[in-house]
């Protein structure tokens, strides 16, 4: 494969949209499991009635 110039300028603005993609994918899959994890609740016994009350 003959490396011009040209062709190495290709490559490497290839490259590097290549790592934005993945940088960008990796953030908005991080946010996003960040999003699906639910909040931890408290118990809500406290509110329920019990039979002993």
């Amino acid at each position: 494969m003959f490396m011009t110039p040209e062709s190495m300028k290709a490559e490497t603005a290839y490259r590097q949209e290549r790592i934005t993609r993945e940088f960008r994918r990796t953030t908005r899959r991080e946010r996003t499991e960040q999003a699906q994890r639910p909040e931890p609740r408290r118990a809500r016994r406290a509110l329920r009635p019990t039979t002993a009350a």
